[in-house]
């Protein structure tokens, strides 16, 4: 029998692979993904972004452990390691007077926590961001250990790594779970049911489907974001990876830049070409005057797993449910920077039921069930 049957093979599925048999290399430990390929998947698409800029603690204790990882990427992944082609530019948030008080108090929390973060006032910030309209800011904060890295190294690096410890890939679909005295017994496939002894449900976008079916609903949906990339009429490669508080997002990637606007509140389909004429370049090009020309090369679209309640992940058991079936889903965004602590995070509820290394207890789903939001404060 199996030991871990883990749904869904993206980042957080084989990442929890990994971290599995990196503690235990006799467990047994199968991966079902229907899409090896992962041309509709969430994590290619992603930006790749892991910054430590956070307001809740276990947020940023868990890029914190990512970017050890990643300064140690060929011996944590082990031999034939893709290069992440790592960019560490750093990353800077911005606000204007209506922001800033929350921006401000989230710095000091990532200064108690050990992040190195420097507070610019408008000046310091025209200082060292020339290219940067600054008139209607009231601060930033700049993390100069952050920074982005390839999604597709990443996964596949984390895939192959997890094959070599030990796992199977199926390619397959899981349907739903089959519960019997309160647990959870198999995983049923389209080819047909699959028994472990633990099932998690790390099926991103898809996650929320299956977990209603063992009597867990979450809040959480796919929210489809839009990637812009274009060629800018001036260099602009030594940008961090800039956002603000209404949602602009704009890094170097290539020749040019790579941008989108995110609408939390929307979840609509309409962010392709149209809204980018509309929206996006207007706010890029306040920002970014230079950019008042620029052509735009491509538009990528990918879905973050949107968790309605508060943007924050669901991690772990229904307390009222089968203690073997662990949910991670709900990252909002947030799940290739910390992907690689959940596994770990994952493995610990496998193998000892409880948390060790960093509680994670508060983004459990408890806090679903007392609709108790754990949200970050400051720019998401």
């Amino acid at each position: 029998m199996i030991d871990v049957l883990i749904a869904g093979g993206g980042i957080i599925g084989c990442a929890t692979a990994v971290q599995l048999l990196r503690a235990e290399p006799s467990l047994r430990v199968l991966v079902v993904e229907p899409d090896p390929s992962y041309r509709h998947a969430a994590t290619p698409r992603a930006s790749g972004g892991v910054r430590q800029l956070f307001s809740l603690p276990e947020h940023i204790a868990l890029t914190q452990y990512t970017l050890t990882v990643v300064a140690d990427w060929r011996e944590f992944v082990g031999a034939g390691a893709p290069e992440l082609h790592w960019r560490p530019n750093g990353y800077l948030f911005i606000a204007g007077p209506d922001h800033a008080d929350r921006l401000a108090a989230a710095h000091a929390r990532q200064l108690d926590n050990g992040v190195r973060a420097d507070w610019l006032t408008p000046a310091g910030l025209a200082a060292r961001f020339p290219a940067l309209e600054i008139r209607d800011l009231a601060g930033a904060v700049h993390s100069p250990d952050d920074g982005w890295l390839d999604p597709w190294a990443m996964l596949s690096g984390l895939r192959a790594a997890a094959q070599r410890l030990g796992a199977e890939f199926q390619r397959e679909r899981v349907c739903d779970f089959i519960v019997r005295d309160g647990v959870v017994r198999a995983a049923r496939l389209v080819s047909g049911p699959r028994a472990a002894e633990v099932f998690i449900d790390a099926a991103g976008c898809w996650a929320a489907e299956l977990a209603a079916g063992v009597g867990m609903p979450v809040p959480v949906e796919p929210m489809r974001r839009w990637e812009h990339q274009i060629e800018t009429p001036v260099d602009l490669s030594d940008l961090p990876f800039v956002k603000d508080p209404a949602g602009l997002a704009v890094r170097p990637q290539g020749d040019g830049l790579s941008t989108g606007l995110v609408d939390f509140a929307q979840f609509g389909d309409d962010g392709g070409r149209g809204y980018f004429q509309r929206v996006v370049w207007p706010a890029l090009a306040h920002r970014l005057p230079a950019l008042d020309r620029l052509r735009l090369r491509a538009t990528t679209t990918g879905h973050y797993d949107q968790n309605r309640l508060d943007g924050s992940m669901i991690l772990g058991a229904n307390p009222r449910g089968p203690a073997n079936f662990l949910l991670a889903c709900g990252f909002s965004g947030h799940g290739l920077m910390h992907a690689l602590g959940v596994g770990r995070a994952l493995t610990e509820l496998v193998r000892h039921g409880e948390f060790r290394t960093l509680d994670l207890s508060r983004f459990g789903y408890q806090r679903v069930l007392d609709n108790r939001p754990y949200a970050e404060t400051s720019i998401r």
